[in-house]
């Protein structure tokens, strides 16, 4: 085992620096094409926090105590953007204005003018200037009284920081929504066209953007603030559905949550609840830091459990990782998934670097979101996000879809509704982030979900990890946590590579639901297997015989039964039809039925009656049978040239005789095989004349109960033969059946139904 398990575990060392190599061409190509990882290292912390208080003292704020809080931030998807208009040359323009990323500081102080105490915050470009000043209340109190006017002219004196020497305010364009006012104005004496745009209500804040004012004018501020409701309420359907979702599931009892949970406290605690520029107030960054943590726990918890329910084994390494019994198994898929996620993260960076350089492609965000751990997101939740939607898509497609189509449809539809990269063109990003969800579907698919978790985490985290590195001075927290954990992954990996395999199984209980799931699995198995096994106890094809035609057919209902039949020529000529039933279900049944087979192909024949095999047959079943089983058995011995036969039973329902218009009933009661006092049997004499058939039936078609438990009973079968006995052996036998399932409408039978038809055929 021990050199077997060396060249695996060379093998994944070599796959995990392999990775690492990808990852580090990915940094080299951001490093040389992409903007914020071009910009630099910005100046020390205290000479923007220096400035930021000048601001404050110019704006009549006057700070509480304590330091500024100064940390490294990106902006927006549409703030970015606004550089793209002017061309494939936006990433030198994000350059040249020192925005490929930005400081934002932001303190809290008490407001000039009787507006309410609140925060006062700077976005500052690399060169120390302001582009972003905003003021926004402590706590928004909608009942507070306003001053419209004081807010505008706040929103002036912030717009004033935001001017170079030489310039000056054109005339605004200005705009109401409610309490909400926007302004947009025109940077006179700029040498390229550049604007502001002000927003007053309880939360005021100034930016300074590029373009003329007609580019941001082409958005009313009812369009800005419908798009806006529109992402947030995209967001609010998506949560209910997949809390829908996780709600079915824990209705029916198919729920695992304890790895849901521990994720989200992992994402929780990376999602730092702190007030910016853009989210404003405490109070709503802990609840959305507490909704998006809440989202990843009914994503991962029903992702997982519906997996599972598919494959019982499919998270057995997580499991084990949880509860400290990491193997081989548990190792392997930790080793793989960080060589996955490094190349997957140097691939990522490779093609925002490759659409930075080709002519009619650009990203239209940045290729990681500072600061790092903030409240909107972090790589930490950002790769567990990823995963779980990969996996919840991968459980619905392979549901819902054939399996040759579920591996691509999952790809594609976790490449739409995820986008873990953001292009221009669309059509580049959508085969852009289909192929990445693709090789992460491949990745759960062949190394299990331990695996796409860890590649999720990984390609997030490393990429951050490098940039961190560039920026120690600012992020030295952030390049701890972001290199520690992918560092871990990779211990973990190497150390459960080399535990013994049995650690990681012994004692590892799965989720009960799960085990629910094994067992109903098993005996859907075994009963399959029963019921394949009483099949191949009926006869494959009934003789052909002249002058006679027989029909015969067996429906099993839920669980396998012990309907039999049988038609057997013996040695004297005669023809042996035999019809039974053996009580009960499962294996010993069909055990009792194949004994009652093979009794009886040993006992026909020899001179003996019907009456007299059955006798011999009581003794057999009693002596080898199963004590709890009892069988019922129609047997008829008929001389084929006459049409003369001998029946006796053995309390099997009656069987029914049609001939000359008329149908019987043939009532011999008596006692089944196999239980009960020893018994004796009787022969009756039959005849079928040309034109007449003998019917067999099980007691499963008489007592047949509809939706309203009414039984099929005896009347009805006399009466549905009495209109076919004219008809052939297998016109009768369909009109039977016909009948019976029109009866039971959508109700399922509680017990096999058969039907032997032997007719004799009218020469005239």
């Amino acid at each position: 085992m021990r050199t077997s398990a060396t060249p695996r575990k060379a093998a994944l060392l070599l796959w995990s620096v392999a990775g690492l190599l990808a990852c580090a061409l990915g940094v080299a190509l951001a490093s040389a094409f992409l903007p914020e990882w071009r910009a630099g290292e910005p100046a020390d912390p205290a000479l923007f926090r220096q400035r930021y208080r000048e601001l404050a003292a110019q704006a009549g704020f006057v700070l509480d105590a304590g330091e500024p809080r100064a940390f490294l931030t990106t902006g927006s998807k549409p703030a970015y953007e606004t550089f793209r208009p002017q061309g494939d040359d936006a990433a030198a323009r994000l350059l040249a204005t020192g925005s490929a990323y930005e400081v934002q500081i932001f303190h809290r102080v008490r407001a000039p003018g009787g507006q309410r105490n609140g925060r006062f915050g700077v976005d500052f470009s690399l060169a120390g200037r302001p582009l972003v000043a905003a003021w926004w209340s402590e706590r928004l109190n909608p009942f507070a009284p306003r001053d419209p006017e004081a807010n505008l002219r706040l929103a002036e004196k912030l717009a004033s920081f935001l001017l170079r020497p030489g310039e000056s305010l054109g005339s605004p364009r200005q705009e109401q929504f409610n309490n909400l006012w926007r302004l947009t104005v025109p940077i006179e004496g700029s040498s390229r066209p550049r604007h502001l745009l002000i927003y007053a209500g309880d939360a005021i804040s100034a930016g300074r953007l590029e373009g003329d004012v007609t580019e941001s004018s082409e958005m009313s501020l009812d369009n800005g603030m419908s798009r806006v409701f529109a992402v947030v309420l995209g967001c609010i359907l998506a949560f209910l559905l997949i809390l829908g979702l996780f709600l079915v599931l824990a209705v029916k009892s198919r729920l695992s949550v304890v790895n849901g949970a521990l994720l989200a406290l992992a994402a929780l605690l990376t999602l730092k609840p702190t007030p910016t520029i853009t989210l404003g107030w405490q109070e709503g960054t802990i609840l959305i830091s507490l909704w998006s943590a809440a989202g990843i726990f009914f994503l991962w918890s029903s992702a997982e459990s519906l997996l599972r329910s598919t494959d019982p084994g499919f998270t057995t390494s997580l499991d084990a990782l949880r509860t400290g019994r990491l193997g081989p198994r548990g190792g392997s898929a930790l080793l793989v998934g960080f060589g996955c996620g490094a190349a997957l993260a140097g691939l990522r960076l490779a093609l925002l670097s490759v659409a930075e350089v080709l002519p009619g492609f650009w990203p239209t965000g940045p290729s990681l979101h500072l600061p790092l751990f903030n409240t909107l997101g972090s790589p930490v939740a950002e790769g567990i996000s990823l995963a779980g939607g990969v996996a919840l898509a991968m459980a619905l497609a392979f549901r819902l879809l054939p399996l040759r189509w579920a591996p691509a449809a999952a790809a594609i539809a976790a490449g739409i509704l995820l986008s873990p990269l953001h292009l221009h063109p669309w059509v580049a990003e959508l085969a852009v982030n289909s192929a990445i969800a693709g090789l992460l579907v491949y990745i759960a698919r062949r190394y299990g979900l331990t695996a796409l978790l860890t590649t999720s985490l990984v390609s997030s985290l490393l990429p951050a990890a490098a940039f961190a590195a560039q920026h120690l001075h600012w992020l030295p927290g952030g390049f701890a946590v972001t290199a520690g954990v992918p560092a871990v992954v990779l211990v973990l990996g190497i150390l459960g590579l080399s535990r013994s395999g049995i650690a990681e199984v012994e004692r590892l209980n799965p989720p009960g639901f799960v085990r629910r799931l094994e067992e109903e699995r098993r005996v859907k198995h075994e009963m399959d297997l029963l019921a394949r096994m009483q099949r191949g106890l009926l006869p494959r094809v009934l003789p052909r015989i002249e002058g006679y035609q027989m029909a015969a057919k067996s429906v099993l209902a839920n669980e396998a039964g012990g309907d039999l039949y049988d038609a057997l020529p013996d040695e004297e000529g005669y023809l042996w039809l035999a019809a039974g039933d053996v009580a009960g279900h499962g294996y010993s049944c069909a055990i009792a039925q194949a004994m009652t087979k093979a009794a009886l192909a040993s006992l026909i024949g020899r001179g003996r009656t019907p009456a007299q095999v059955l006798e011999r047959m009581d003794v057999v079943l009693r002596a080898a049978g199963p004590r709890r089983h009892f069988t019922s058995l129609a047997l008829l011995r008929l001389d084929l040239g006459s049409g003369e036969g001998v029946l006796s039973n053995a309390g099997h329902p009656y069987p029914l005789l049609a001939a000359g218009g008329e149908v019987l009933e043939l009532e011999m009661p008596s006692l089944p095989l196999g239980q009960g006092p020893p018994r004796s049997y009787e022969d009756r004499a039959v005849r079928l004349p040309p034109g007449a058939s003998l019917v067999f039936c099980s007691d499963g078609l008489f007592e047949a109960a509809d939706g309203d438990d009414s039984l099929y009973g005896f009347e009805r079968a006399l009466t549905v033969l009495q209109v076919a006995a004219g008809r052939d052996a297998d016109r009768i036998l369909e009109a039977l059946l016909a009948d019976w399932r029109h009866h039971l409408r959508a109700a399922r039978p509680l017990d096999d139904t058969t039907i032997v038809v032997l007719k004799r055929e009218d020469l005239q």
